[in-house]
């Protein structure tokens, strides 16, 4: 039986068959609670508080993911880490194409090993920084990652959408302010998002047809 934290989450987030992906998601939540210790995963330590603050705040863009991707759409999740929100709109999205990228090869062990544990066959690891990773995507997105201004430049080679994690409004208007100051046009939408896992606002960000004028 599904974790019911995990369940109630995936319910409230109107996920298509949500007793089945919080089953695999409890299993990717075990696998994190195994090897967090050694691997230094994520910070937090007890069970609840990283159901709450990691899974399901990176399924709380479900609505967004399910109304801008579509099947077979290539996604990128950069500095995936321990698969934070990767493996987890892998999950969620079985007929959507993600590819893991980090360059940390604790973090890469990890993902391999979650790939393989639970079968993910719409899963790629690309053991890189972004920064030299030729592949093309129809989208990037990030959770927890570096600023915009440092990594729009590859970003922009990789994909021409992004759906990215951010707080609140004011701080990604002063980001994406950022980057048209450095001379880049896009389009761009903010969607709030209520995530269970973290308090205060909670934002995913759309750029669209971004690139460097």
């Amino acid at each position: 039986m599904a974790d019911d934290i995990i369940l109630k989450g995936l319910k409230a987030y109107s996920v298509v068959e949500a007793e089945d992906k919080a089953m695999i998601l409890q299993k990717y939540l075990d696998e994190i609670l195994l090897f967090n210790p050694v691997l230094k995963l994520v910070g937090e330590k007890d069970r609840e508080e990283i159901i709450y603050r990691h899974i399901l705040d990176s399924a709380s863009s479900y609505p967004v993911f399910s109304s801008l991707t579509k099947k077979v759409d290539k996604i990128a999740d950069l500095g995936s880490g321990a698969g934070l929100p990767g493996v987890v709109l892998a999950i969620l999205f079985p007929d959507r194409n993600f590819t893991l990228i980090d360059r940390m090869t604790r973090r890469i062990g990890f993902l391999r090993g979650v790939k393989a544990k639970l079968d993910l066959k719409n899963v790629e690891i690309i053991a890189q920084d972004i920064s030299t990773v030729e592949d093309h995507f129809d989208y990037v997105t990030s959770r927890a990652f570096r600023p915009l201004s440092l990594v729009v430049e590859d970003m922009v080679k990789l994909a021409p959408e992004a759906i990215l994690y951010k707080g609140t409004k004011k701080n990604i208007n002063e980001e994406l302010d950022e980057l048209r100051a450095m001379g880049y046009t896009f389009s761009s939408s903010i969607y709030p998002v209520t995530s269970i896992g973290e308090k205060g606002e909670r934002n995913i960000v759309v750029v669209n047809s971004w690139r460097k004028a």
